[in-house]
């Protein structure tokens, strides 16, 4: 990444931030709960991995409770890319084993989807 790529991005996530002023975190905090106020974005480029190819990037604004979760190795959070739903998993109640490194799984649809259908 050269200098000026690198500006660019500071620029992008500086102009990110200000358009965080009033927005609310966009993950599931369970059933009558409001969402709290974001403070920061989960960041995914989405693309093709079979040919390396980019799309886009996926900036979701998520909280401070939301952010905390996704660096404790504790919670899994999984992300519907179709229908933008999200699951918060307790790794320790969970019926697989994750691993300790994975905090997000993001699918092509989930079973929203096809009650949406």
């Amino acid at each position: 990444m050269d200098g000026l790529e690198l500006l660019d991005e500071q620029l992008n996530l500086f102009i990110a931030q200000i358009y965080l002023v009033d927005e609310k975190c966009h993950l599931n905090h369970g059933p009558g709960v409001l969402s709290p106020p974001a403070v920061n974005y989960l960041c995914q480029y989405i693309g093709d991995t079979s040919t390396g190819h980019i799309d886009g990037l996926l900036r979701i604004p998520i909280c401070v409770e939301c952010l905390a979760a996704l660096h404790d190795e504790n919670w899994l959070l999984f992300y519907c890319l179709k229908c933008n739903s999200s699951q918060w998993l307790l790794k320790s109640k969970a019926k697989k084993l994750y691993p300790a490194w994975e905090h997000v799984k993001f699918f092509i649809e989930c079973p929203n989807c096809f009650e949406k259908k």
